[in-house]
């Protein structure tokens, strides 16, 4: 009997101390998430040189339904700036950081150039590892990969699946620079060149994001970055680079074929979601690395920006104001328009708020936590926007409140011309409202009532600069050149000959980041990074 109470006793004890463990699992859970929310999943999807007016909520005239519709659900961010590159703009986004603390303001990394962001800097998975989410990064990369330690799943992303260089072949992941070809896409660390056979690269990137979310066993704490290549071009023949099925076309019909792939991705991205049941926690951003290639002979795809003045590479608004929307259950008041400043910086301290992360644990110093005023529609917290400090290129422009000082590249050294206006205006274009209703994400969020016509006039710009000519004119090369951006959005009118305090003003802003710049070393091809070394891979080469 003794023997019986004694094995009573031990089994109550071990119960006891199993509920007291399950409380301290819980208590420790609700620490970890705080006030006992779920992590949002974090789903960010950034589109390679898509310009301003290269969507249809902004007037353009290329058909993108499903992005149209998560825009017209959730926030449209009418001023969000990038950098005007994209190496900088993903250096920005991935830090909190302008691109100048860290050498990354200038020209992109170019494949076997040894280049990039520092291994020391940390980087956004590596603060959400923190909290407990699973990160992946699906698609480009573009931070430099001449050591191992460069790579993605070095830097804190539990899965890579892309690309390291600046764009690829949409049909044989083959990246061409100087004369080189390689191959470029991986798998982790592992070259995966074969899964591209039969593949459109868009397709086969936004296969890969489904399958991450499918399989992602816990209701929260998912980290998705979708990095296309479209609509980048790849410096080949259109026809041959063309989505399935499209032939004999103009440059600005290959962007529009290139941009209704991309469309129809964000639109299984969300179907995903839906059926895999995380749609009513997560966060989902979609935006442009920067402004569009317009005529360039450069690129083969066309992009506008109209009505905004330069393109990519340039510090005027065609190259840095760019394409953004977010949405997600957790934001009040959706269906609006915010045109608020919001840089790119800001979206790590702003998802990290979101994720429930303190942003005093961010080493990010230029970043704004942004994510009240998107949750409530309050006033946002940045009046002053570092677009660049270039000393390469000699340029440099500031944003604070209506004003914005710009010295641009002299257009004679470089193979753009940043002073000009170009791209289409989709003026002419009929909205198709039913295919945006009839658009995956219209099916799963809900049909676009009339409301959109309110929300499209606020988010387009419709004001083209009535002197072109003359604002061309303008010697914004040699010294500084200021406008109105709030009155004059196109950049027609500089205003510095009779504002010199304004233009002072800024300038010291200007001066006082200088400092804090780190400069750009020579870059040089090096040549043991040739691919033939590396089994035809574009590969790390410094051991």
């Amino acid at each position: 009997m003794r023997y019986i109470n004694a094995q009573s006793l031990s089994y109550r004890l071990v119960l006891k101390m199993t509920l007291m463990f399950a409380v301290f699992v819980f208590v420790l859970m609700v620490q970890v998430r705080p006030n006992g929310c779920e992590r949002p999943n974090i789903v960010f999807i950034i589109a390679d040189d898509l310009g301003w007016n290269d969507v249809g909520f902004h007037s353009g005239d290329v058909s993108t339904p499903n992005i149209d519709a998560l825009a017209y659900h959730g926030v449209i961010l009418t001023r969000h700036y990038a950098q005007p590159l994209c190496s900088p703009s993903r250096t920005a986004l991935l830090t909190g950081d302008y691109p100048l603390r860290h050498g990354m303001q200038s020209t992109p990394c170019l494949a076997g150039v040894d280049d990039g962001l520092p291994t020391d800097v940390k980087i956004m998975p590596q603060y959400f590892s923190k909290l407990g989410y699973k990160s992946h990064l699906v698609g480009k990369w573009h931070q430099g990969y001449e050591t191992l330690e460069q790579l993605p799943t070095r830097r804190g992303f539990d899965s890579f699946f892309g690309y390291l260089n600046g764009f690829l072949g949409y049909w044989d992941c083959i990246h061409y620079m100087n004369g080189v070809a390689g191959r470029d896409l991986r798998r982790n660390e592992e070259g995966a060149w074969r899964e591209c056979y039969g593949n459109y690269l868009t397709d086969l990137l936004t296969n890969e994001a489904v399958k991450i979310i499918r399989e992602h066993q816990e209701p929260d704490g998912l980290l998705l970055l979708l990095t296309h290549a479209a609509v980048h071009t790849t410096f080949l023949d259109i026809e041959r680079e063309a989505p399935e099925g499209v032939q004999n076309i103009t440059s600005r019909g290959y962007l529009r074929a290139m941009a209704e792939r991309l469309d129809w991705s964000v639109g299984e991205v969300v179907r995903a979601l839906n059926e895999r049941g995380l749609l009513n926690n997560t966060i989902i951003a979609f935006i442009s690395d920067n402004g569009a290639p317009t005529y360039s002979s450069s690129f083969s795809n066309h992009g506008s920006n109209w009505p905004l003045r330069g393109e990519k590479g340039s510090v005027h608004d065609g190259g840095v104001r760019t394409v953004a929307a977010v949405w997600s259950p957790l934001l009040k008041n959706l269906s609006r328009v915010s045109d608020q400043y919001f840089h790119i910086s800001d979206w790590l301290p702003t998802l990290y708020t979101a994720a429930g992360g303190d942003v005093n644990e961010l080493e990010s110093k230029d970043g704004i936590n942004q994510w009240d005023s998107l949750v409530t529609s309050t006033h946002g917290a940045r009046d002053t926007i570092i677009v660049n400090i270039d000393e390469e290129t000699r340029t440099e422009a500031v944003i604070k409140s209506n004003w914005k000082l710009v010295k641009n590249q002299n257009p004679k050294s470089v193979g753009i011309n940043d002073d000009l206006y170009y791209g289409e205006s989709g003026r002419w274009m009929t909205y198709d409202l039913e295919r945006v209703n009839t658009s995956a994400v219209a099916r799963i969020l809900g049909p676009i009532s009339d409301k959109y016509k309110t929300l499209r006039q606020s988010a387009s710009i419709n004001v083209p600069c009535s002197d072109e000519t003359s604002a061309m004119g303008e010697d914004c090369h040699t010294r500084y050149c200021l406008y109105d951006i709030l009155n004059d959005p196109t950049e027609c009118y500089n205003l510095a000959a009779n504002n010199s305090a304004i233009v002072a003003d800024l300038k010291a802003i200007l001066e006082s980041y200088r400092p804090s710049l780190v400069s750009v070393p020579p870059k040089y091809y090096d040549s043991r990074a040739s691919p033939k070394n590396w089994n035809d891979y574009w590969s790390p080469w410094i051991k």
